[in-house]
């Protein structure tokens, strides 16, 4: 029997193994595909395969350059705001600052189901917005996230959804300029929906000292996912069992940070798995190396990077490169990325 088929059909089997995997993505991520245009706020059912939660009069918002009224960009009912890509974004109340706090939730699915034991990579904008001064927008909560399930959650009234995070942002974020998050986690089910809002148990709230801030409210645009490279080996998995495992940290490296000294954001300091260690190096936009330090999944020695260089002086403001070489459960992986230093 000749072995050549048998490789040929191997081949083949690999290719489309990888094919299937390549076509996974967040259906209509960036909102663009419509049912109609948004000419009031609390439309999100205009955007196609997008949702709030189940079980309660969900009112989250959905904006395009070609709306009308409420519903169009950039000048929306509480800020001015550009779409990151394309022509439309979403928009939620995440956190209210009243006696019974409203808490909106964002659920958009994946073209096919996620692959147990496979890492992927998911990224995502997002925004406050340019926030008008005469609107109660405009405050920050710590606690956003991204958690995994198998549907839209439900939800009762506006109470707070408690709900796993594969991902969470801890700082309390208000930037009128897009962010963009990434972040790396293992899929230990074949998840069909991902759900975006607060997930945080216990959110810090950033008022910056301005009156009548009782919204956090944000906008978000881009949603993506690609599976890694890296494959967890089934001696890595999750056990099952009656109890549900422990969703694995995830890999998160801050794009940027402002060292001002207000204690807000102040040392830029990536977030590592579980049991994982790396050694991490900023350079300037040509290889200068600015700083390099060791750290596991407690922390950092000097706890990150403060914006300082190898001599101590002062880095300006602009856009540096890092590099992370990490070491976990699964092997050696490399890691390289911009952050944005903002003085």
């Amino acid at each position: 029997m000749s072995w050549k088929p048998h490789v040929a059909l191997a081949l083949w089997a690999g290719c489309l193994s990888w094919t299937v995997q390549a076509q996974l993505r967040v259906v209509n991520g960036g909102f663009e595909s419509h049912l109609a245009l948004p000419n009031a706020t609390g439309q999100l059912h205009f955007c196609a395969d997008w949702s709030g939660s189940l079980g309660t009069s969900q009112t989250l918002d959905y904006y395009h350059n070609d709306g009308t009224g409420a519903g169009d960009l950039p000048q929306t009912p509480l800020a001015k705001v550009a779409p990151h890509g394309g022509n439309a974004v979403a928009g939620l109340v995440a956190f209210s600052d009243e006696m019974s706090p409203r808490h909106e939730y964002l659920t958009g699915k994946f073209s096919q189901p996620l692959q147990p034991g496979q890492r992927y990579s998911m990224s995502f904008a997002l925004t406050s917005g340019r926030v008008h001064d005469w609107v109660d927008a405009g405050m920050g909560i710590s606690g956003l996230g991204v958690a995994m399930g198998l549907g839209a959650p439900v939800q009762e009234g506006h109470e707070r959804l408690d709900l796993h995070a594969q991902f969470e942002i801890h700082e309390a974020l208000v930037d009128p300029d897009w962010r963009n998050y990434t972040f790396v986690f293992q899929a230990d089910e074949a998840y069909t929906h991902f759900t975006f809002g607060l997930l945080g148990k216990t959110p810090r709230i950033r008022k910056d000292d301005v009156e009548g801030r009782t919204l956090a409210y944000y906008f978000v645009d881009d949603f993506f996912i690609e599976p890694t490279e890296m494959q967890i080996s089934s001696s890595h998995r999750p056990i099952r069992g009656s109890s549900t495992p422990e969703p694995e940290k995830a890999l998160f490296v801050p794009n940027a940070f402002t060292p001002d000294l207000n204690d807000v954001n102040d040392r830029w300091m990536p977030s590592l798995p579980e049991d994982a260690r790396a050694w991490i190096t900023v350079t300037t936009r040509w290889g200068n190396v600015v700083w390099h330090g060791e750290m596991d999944s407690e922390g950092a020695q000097g706890q990150g990077w403060g914006g300082l260089d190898m001599e101590g002086k002062l880095c300006p403001a602009g856009a540096y490169a890092w590099s992370i070489r990490m070491e976990g459960l699964d092997g050696v992986s490399q890691h390289k990325g911009l952050l944005q230093l903002i003085r």
